[in-house]
């Protein structure tokens, strides 16, 4: 890491680490701890400084400040998160604390989403029209969620709730050829709520050589839509979601030689239908028992079709063979149902009783037997305890059965210490479990520019994880400080790894015990109208491939935001800055079936935003620039193991440097 890095973090942490050793500057906890309230923790809703979670959140202002228009979009300068995208099929993962999205269970509204591609939920289909809050736990949530949650869980949580109309229209252009629409509508009836949104976002493709009609980044448009109804009568609460989306990708292929008269094209088509009922209720008033159920089911559909083009007349018919065609189906129902007891009769432990189940089917001509079946049921609980005035723990504990793999018992315990001045510590400790998916299993994935091979044979995963943090709040006049450090540990046994072994061949395997440990530095500052998040953070992994020597690769990230407001003028500017590390991944040679390691260069991401509100807040502007630095494409070094000459390839990274303007009008706004 260069000095340039060093300068940042010095400037950063120094100040405000030397505030936090003025022992006469003192707050009460009432003014000091962060008052945001969080819904993805199942015990009561908490503000961000009671629960022993490990969780930040991302609002809806800061969604907007970034112009953000997915989910992709607003993870980008998340600490301790990395983002990766896959051009040949358009979508969009991540990493989390060095741990894949394979890990890393998404939620709607508490409710699992599911059509994973290659381990991975492409985020950029996850459009963030009416979203009031994005929450991010990072440490083990599998006593809660179940499978897919060692690394965390991400939680997108949707507004229903409010007692005015609203009508919004949102419009977003970037220069890279990115166009989208979306519009929100709601009314309340008394006691009903009901929330329509929905929009369509269009990205006409790119190519850094425009050599010929093929794109680097495919072509894709995306339709989205939502209905959602909430009624409430006293301490009930019942919300139904029903939520559409439809994509579509072209991959353009290369004019066939010799006369360059024809074409393959493949189009890819996504369709996904989610349902879910939920209800809630209070039962005998805030402090008597609870009852928290969710009834939900996902249908995920991917078809591939390919056609030969004629690029004179430019008609185009399907291409011959049963291979050629495809068509993936997946459906997933889960029932979820937690029960929490009376505080008064269990001395005051805050115990919850649960059952979640989950039930998947896969069906496609390139599964095996054209079609598979997994079931997961599982009983847990969870009970929390205020031990004292500045102690808080609660330990959980998960049996489930899962009919392909044996699960084992799963438990967890977190505490929270409350110390003088204003300072949080928080430890938490959790056995994971993760069983391969029906398409790690059983699917074989094939298109122009993959070949992906399922395992019947894999082992499903274990874990056990670890993470702790110190928190100190912090004023000095008009100066309010925040500085966090965090550390954590995972260790995977059995961990599945997709494992390249050719130009587009790749198949899952396990890769044996996978290590991650690290830790950061955050801190942020609000000074009148100046605020500055900033974080440094460093992680290792042992990726288990070559046992002969045990030595993890270490990885710096630096996320730094200042942001400055003009409240007179509404207006404010916002700079985004994020250094990502080399990284290594693992993948396999078929010449000479040894495992070789690539290790990624480092890069930046710089973007810059400018927000303006108009017409008494109900018109807002927002101009920016995405990936200033112009960061295209970043070299990758492969070296097999035990080998000392590496050869050199390259990973894309952006289209560019783009420009965009966003426009949010709402019509009904309130005061």
């Amino acid at each position: 890491m260069n000095k340039q890095l060093f300068i940042i973090l010095f400037l950063l942490f120094v100040p405000a680490l030397s505030w936090g050793q003025i022992s006469i500057i003192t707050i009460s906890d009432d003014t000091a701890k962060l008052k945001e309230v969080i819904v993805t923790d199942i015990h009561s809703n908490k503000d961000l400084s009671k629960t022993v979670l490990n969780i930040s959140k991302i609002n809806a202002k800061r969604i907007e400040e970034l112009g953000a228009v997915d989910l992709r979009d607003a993870l980008t300068f998340e600490n301790n998160i990395r983002l990766s995208r896959d051009n040949a099929i358009g979508s969009s993962g991540l990493t989390m604390m060095g741990i894949g999205g394979d890990n890393v269970k998404l939620l709607i509204d508490g409710v699992p989403v599911i059509g994973r591609l290659f381990n991975q939920l492409d985020l950029e289909q996850f459009n963030l029209e009416n979203v009031k809050q994005i929450e991010i736990i990072k440490g083990p949530m599998s006593v809660i969620y179940g499978s897919n949650a060692l690394a965390g869980t991400i939680n997108i949580v949707t507004n229903n709730t409010n007692s005015k109309p609203r009508f919004n229209l949102n419009a977003n252009h970037e220069t890279d050829g990115q166009y989208a629409l979306t519009a929100t509508a709601s009314k309340s009836f008394k006691n009903n709520f009901i929330t329509l949104s929905g929009g369509r976002t269009m990205f006409m493709g790119w190519s850094a050589n425009n050599t010929d009609r093929t794109f680097d980044w495919l072509p894709k448009e995306q339709y989205t839509g939502r209905m959602q109804y909430s009624y409430t009568h006293k301490n009930a609460i019942i919300n139904v979601r029903s939520e559409l989306l439809h994509s579509r990708l072209l991959d353009r292929g290369a004019p066939l030689l010799p006369y360059k008269e024809a074409a393959i094209d493949q189009w890819y088509t996504n369709k996904r239908f989610d349902n879910s009922l939920s209800y809630q209720n209070k039962i005998g008033g805030d402090h008597g028992s609870s009852i928290q159920m969710i009834l939900g089911n996902n249908n995920f559909k991917r078809v591939k079709n390919k056609y030969y083009k004629s690029l004179v007349t430019l008609e185009q018919e399907l291409v011959q063979g049963y291979e050629e065609q495809d068509t993936q189906t997946f459906n997933a129902s889960v029932f979820r149902t937690i029960y929490g007891l009376n505080k008064a009769r269990t001395f005051g432990i805050e115990t919850l009783l649960g059952f979640d189940g989950n039930y998947e089917v896969g069906t496609g001509n390139r599964i095996k037997n054209n079609q598979q079946e997994q079931l997961d049921a599982a009983l847990f609980a969870s009970a929390e305890k205020q031990i004292s005035k500045n102690f808080m723990a609660r330990g959980g504990v998960r049996y489930a059965y899962n009919s392909a793999f044996q699960s084992p018992l799963l438990y967890s315990l977190q505490t929270k210490f409350d110390l003088k001045n204003a300072q949080l510590i928080k430890f938490s400790y959790g056995k994971g479990f993760r069983a391969p998916s029906l398409k790690e299993l059983y699917l074989d994935f094939n298109d122009s520019r993959h070949e992906v091979f399922g395992d019947s044979t894999l082992n499903s995963e274990t874990s056990h994880s670890f993470t702790g943090s110190y928190t100190k709040y912090l004023k000095k006049g008009d100066a309010h400080f925040s500085t966090t450090v965090d550390g954590f540990y995972n260790n995977i046994a059995d961990k599945i790894e997709l494992i390249v072994t050719g130009p587009i061949q790749a198949k899952y395997e396990n890769i044996g015990t996978y290590q991650s440990v690290g830790g950061d530095l955050s801190q942020k500052i609000l000074y009148k109208d100046f605020g500055l998040n900033g974080s440094f953070n460093y992680t290792g992994i042992y990726n288990g491939v070559d046992r002969s020597k045990k030595e993890f690769f270490f990885s710096p990230q630096v996320v730094v935001n200042p942001t400055y407001t003009w409240k007179k003028q509404n207006l404010s500017v916002n700079l985004f800055y994020n250094y990502f590390g080399r990284i290594s991944r693992v993948f396999s040679n078929t010449d000479s079936a040894n495992i070789n390691v690539q290790q990624q260069d480092a890069y930046s991401m710089l973007d810059f935003t400018l927000n303006k509100s108009f017409m008494n807040k109900k018109l807002r502007l927002t101009l920016g620039a995405r990936n200033i630095l112009g960061v295209i494409n970043i070299n990758a070094n492969t070296t097999e193991v035990g080998a000392h000459t590496p050869s050199t390839t390259f990973i894309s990274v952006s289209p560019g440097r783009t420009y965009f303007i966003s426009v949010r009008y709402e019509l009904f706004k309130k005061d």
